[in-house]
C-alpha cells in the first residue's frame, strides 16, 4: 500500500520561525493521536480518511512538500515527506525528519522517497499506458563518483518526450530512491531505442552499491579527494573535497559560507608553505569543532595565496556568525568571509570530481 499527496510549490509566507512552529505543531499532533489514527486507518484499509488531516499539515509547512504512506522496511508502517527533488524544499523536508520522534516497531520517518521493495511490482501509469519497471532498461557510465543513465523501456515509443522524461525519473525513483538518484547518478537521459549493451534497470542498485563503498566509509561518510589545476594565467591550484559532494549528504545545511583566508608562507606555486600549512589545518579543525551538526567544511582550495574554505550551514541556526566569530584571530592576512542561500550547493559545483 502507498499513498501519496502533491501539490503545487507555493512559498510560505511565515518564513523559517513559521515554519518551525508548524513542524512542532505537526509532530505535536502525530504524537498525541495522529499516528495512532493513521494506523488504525491503514488497517482498515481506509487510509483516504486520513487525507485532509496530513495534507493541512503537511501544507502549513510548505505546500510544495508531498507526503506518502507506505510499508517501512524495520516498522510496519513509514511516513514520508518529500520535496520531490526540489532543491529549495530539500532542507526542510530534512528538518521535518530531524525532528521526529524515534522511529518504533509501528511508524519509522523518511524525508525522501524510498525504493520499492520489489521493483518487478512497480507499474507507473502515464496517461493510457502502463510502464512496467522490470521492462525497463540502461545504459550505465561510470564517471568517478558519478553514474550516468540513459533509461530505455519498450513502450517508450507510445509516450511524448516529456513524459518520456517523467517517467524516466520515477523509475529511477522507484529502483533507487530519491537519496541515491541525488547523490550518486549524473546525467540523466531517455532513449525509445535500447542500448547495445543495456543492464536490467534494477541492476542499477548494484552499480550505485559499487561506487558508494568506493567513495564512503563504514560508517557511510564521504571520503576526500585531492584536486590538482591551474588558474587562466598558469598558476598551481590544490583542492580537496569531500565524494560525493552533493547537497543531498546533509540537506540541512542550505547555506553557503565561503572563507577566504590568506597565507603568508607561500610557495613559488601560490600554494601554502610550511610556516602555513598547519595553521591552516589548526583553522579548519577550529571551525569544524564550533559548528558541530550545524555546518561542515565540504572542499577547500588553494591558490595565488590565499585558501579558500568552502562552508555549508544550517541556516536556521547562528553557524555562519559562528563562522565569522571563529576566524576573527587569524594573523596572516584579512579573511573574507561571505553568505549566501545555495540549498543545491550549485557553488561547488566545479570541484566535483
Amino acid at each position: 500500500m502507498s499513498f501519496l499527496r502533491r501539490k503545487p510549490p507555493r512559498a510560505s509566507p511565515d518564513g523559517a520561525a513559521g515554519q518551525r512552529v508548524a513542524i512542532e505543531a505537526f509532530w505535536s499532533w502525530w504524537v498525541t493521536k495522529g499516528s495512532a489514527q493513521t494506523a488504525l486507518a491503514i488497517e482498515g484499509r481506509d487510509p483516504e480518511r486520513m487525507v485532509s488531516a496530513l495534507s493541512e499539515r503537511v501544507d502549513a509547512i510548505d505546500s510544495g512538500l508531498a507526503w506518502e504512506l507506505g510499508p517501512g522496511s524495520d516498522s510496519s508502517h513509514v511516513l514520508v515527506v518529500t520535496g520531490e527533488g526540489n532543491p529549495d524544499l530539500r532542507p526542510l523536508a530534512r528538518r521535518w525528519r530531524m525532528a521526529a520522534p524515534v522511529a518504533d516497531l509501528t511508524w519509522s520517518y523518511s524525508d525522501v522517497r524510498l525504493p520499492a521493495p520489489d521493483v518487478q511490482d512497480v507499474v507507473l501509469r502515464m496517461g493510457e499506458v502502463d510502464l512496467d519497471a522490470g521492462a525497463a532498461n540502461a545504459d550505465v557510465r561510470v564517471v568517478g563518483a558519478q553514474i550516468d543513465v540513459v533509461v530505455h523501456h519498450p513502450r517508450y515509443p507510445e509516450l511524448p518526450e516529456d513524459a518520456q522524461r517523467t517517467a524516466t525519473f520515477l523509475l529511477l525513483d522507484a529502483v533507487l530512491g530519491e537519496s541515491d538518484v541525488e547523490t550518486w547518478i549524473g546525467q540523466i537521459g531517455s532513449s525509445e531505442v535500447p542500448a547495445l549493451d543495456p543492464i536490467p534497470l534494477v541492476a542499477l542498485r548494484a552499480v550505485v552499491e559499487d561506487v558508494r563503498a568506493q567513495h564512503t566509509g563504514p560508517d557511510g561518510e564521504p571520503h576526500w579527494v585531492m584536486l590538482n589545476g591551474t588558474t587562466p594565467d598558469g598558476g598551481a591550484i590544490l583542492a580537496s573535497t569531500q565524494v560525493p559532494l552533493r547537497a543531498s549528504t546533509a540537506p540541512h545545511l542550505d547555506t553557503y559560507v565561503p572563507v577566504v583566508v590568506p597565507f603568508a608562507d607561500r610557495t613559488e606555486q601560490g600554494l601554502p608553505g610550511p610556516g602555513s600549512l598547519s595553521a591552516l589545518r589548526d583553522l579548519e579543525d577550529h571551525l569544524t569543532l564550533l559548528l558541530g551538526d550545524s555546518g561542515r567544511i565540504v572542499a577547500h582550495q588553494s591558490h595565488d595565496g590565499v585558501r579558500i574554505l568552502h562552508v555549508y550551514v544550517d541556516g536556521t541556526t547562528p553557524a555562519a556568525e559562528q563562522v565569522r566569530a571563529g576566524v576573527v584571530g587569524w594573523d596572516q592576512g584579512a579573511v573574507k568571509v561571505d553568505v549566501q542561500l545555495d540549498p543545491g550547493w550549485s557553488s561547488v559545483r566545479h570541484l566535483r570530481p
